[in-house]
């Protein structure tokens, strides 16, 4: 079980992520990233060991960004 001080380093450690893509990708809009990133980081909810987490979803995300660089913008 992760203590609040591992917590909230993890959760800056994601946001972190969110900025990192969101200067990569500047075409894809930043609620796309945010969403994107969540729905990853949430995969890994059940990951005893949570080390390498934020990694894993900054290179799956970036992934999934390069692979689909054509982002369709609803107005």
């Amino acid at each position: 079980m992760m203590s609040g001080v591992e917590r909230a380093e993890e959760q800056r450690q994601i946001d972190q992520v969110v900025s990192r893509l969101t200067e990569s990708f500047p075409y894809v809009p930043d609620h796309i990233i945010t969403e994107t990133v969540d729905s990853t980081y949430r995969r890994f909810d059940d990951a005893r060991i949570r080390e390498f987490v934020p990694l894993f979803v900054e290179r799956f995300c970036r992934a999934t960004f390069v692979l689909q660089p054509a982002v369709e913008i609803s107005v």
